[in-house]
């Protein structure tokens, strides 16, 4: 997306956690255990990245950047990274923290008995 003045902006993260919910308690998303399986254990192995890298951010958020190269050589990468991510998905990141569980809920109860 382009505004006016020619500069490119990235399009809005949508989320769809509740759609997700309700798909699996209609019995509409539906998935052998092992897919399903599959699906929710890179779901958490994303949620923990994420909740990691937000964490680092808040934590260091107002730390000056000479003292976060004393601590570790790639920290600062790290927290520099960290927040440049954040900053640059319009907070999709912390909504992401909010709706990844949701799509977890969903794929367990989507299992197929």
């Amino acid at each position: 997306m382009t505004d006016p003045a020619g500069l490119s902006h990235a399009e809005p993260v949508v989320f769809a956690g509740d759609l997700f919910l309700r798909l699996a308690a209609e019995g509409s998303l539906v998935l052998e255990p092992a897919e399903a399986d599959r699906v929710i254990e890179s779901l958490r192995r994303t949620l923990h990245v994420l909740t990691d890298r937000v964490h680092l951010a808040e934590l260091l958020h107002d730390t000056p950047l000479d003292d976060i190269r004393r601590l570790h050589p790639e920290a600062e990468r790290a927290v520099v990274d960290a927040m440049f991510a954040e900053q640059v998905s319009g907070g999709a990141l912390r909504r992401a923290l909010d709706e990844l569980p949701k799509y977890i809920r969903a794929f367990e109860n989507a299992k197929r008995p």
